[in-house]
């Protein structure tokens, strides 16, 4: 896995000039960030701006935002492994965690998919489409 990863890395990096990578994750819907409990959409975790820019980092929370999502920055997952390791934005390479509150697309009860599935898509492909724009 983590040999493939480094070769598109590579590569990427080799083509445009930089890589970035998302790694994504699922959360428990009753995740709750903060003092006032809330329950986010999502959550950016950039290693508190070791691993991605400033200026990714908050394109990335504006385009959710923007389309009406809730996001939380780094807390309380900030990043782990990948970000850690991939993620060196002085040298053009960026890496955000991406988390992903499951009470947007499946039943965590029964694992179905919600109707909320095909729309969660449809805004991820156009996220990750605004992001690289």
């Amino acid at each position: 896995y983590h040999e493939t990863l480094k070769r598109l890395l590579t590569r990427t990096h080799a083509r445009f000039g930089y890589a970035v990578l998302i790694d994504c994750h699922s959360m428990p819907a009753s995740i709750r960030v903060g003092d006032n409990g809330v329950r986010p959409d999502f959550i950016i975790g950039d290693r508190f701006g070791i691993s991605a820019t400033a200026a990714l980092t908050e394109t990335a929370i504006a385009l959710l935002t923007g389309m009406g999502y809730t996001v939380a920055h780094n807390k309380p997952y900030a990043g782990g492994f990948i970000t850690e390791h991939y993620g060196r934005p002085a040298r053009h390479l960026h890496a955000l965690q991406i988390e992903v509150n499951r009470g947007l697309y499946m039943n965590e009860r029964t694992f179905q998919k919600s109707p909320g599935f095909d729309a969660l898509a449809d805004d991820l492909t156009r996220f990750s489409a605004d992001l690289m724009a």
